[in-house]
């Protein structure tokens, strides 16, 4: 946002402050100012630059940044290269040490919230999770999640789908989202270790 010729248009004047301050990637930012910051740079994207999905790139970004370690074409230097890189440890036989790493990510982007995993469906081989103490205001947002943690898995070779069933943006006390894993015995007997949830989520 930096360097775009509208960003004083886009931008509210109370945040124009974060143009010409120096960004601590270590240090914390209110959340509130985050969402503006982020909706403005989603306009100043065309979508097919990026592959088609603004914020499945967003989380490609991050998750090969942060986590890989490595830079997204198009995207420029992430400012927080390789800053979890130990999360990248896990291996695709690993499903639960997985998950407990990639719900154990929010708290290093958040200082507030708690994602946690409810259980498991074995039909279709999928966990859920949940978001609690946290109201997401975008949906796009609530989507980049789920693209995160399938992002996160295809680069150590888990494969994994996400969809959203819960969204406080619809007006829901919390977020949550269902997982489908590639039936492998690891991953099956990871699910099938969990609380069994009843019936179908409600994905979009």
């Amino acid at each position: 946002m930096r360097a775009h010729p509208d960003r004083q248009r886009l931008v509210p004047e109370r945040l124009w402050k974060y143009f010409d301050e120096h960004i601590v990637a270590s240090s914390w930012y209110p959340e509130r100012d985050y969402f503006v910051l982020i909706e403005a740079l989603m306009k100043t994207i065309d979508p097919k630059s990026v592959g088609g999905d603004v914020w499945r790139f967003f989380a490609r970004y991050s998750v090969r940044g942060d986590v890989g370690g490595k830079d997204v074409p198009g995207a420029g230097k992430s400012a927080t290269k390789g800053v979890y890189r130990g999360f990248a440890s896990v291996g695709p036989d690993e499903p639960e040490r997985f998950f407990r790493l990639a719900t154990g990510l929010w708290r290093q982007y958040h200082d507030s919230g708690t994602m946690q995993i409810l259980g498991g469906r074995a039909r279709t081989n999928s966990v859920v999770s949940r978001l609690v103490g946290f109201q997401i205001p975008i949906q796009g947002f609530v989507q980049l999640q789920g693209y995160y943690v399938e992002e996160f898995g295809r680069m150590i070779g888990l494969d994994v789908v996400s969809s959203v069933t819960r969204s406080t943006v619809r007006g829901e006390p919390f977020c949550e989202w269902e997982y489908r894993l590639g039936r492998t015995p690891a991953t099956e007997a990871f699910v099938a270790s969990l609380p069994a949830l009843p019936g179908e989520g409600r994905g979009t």
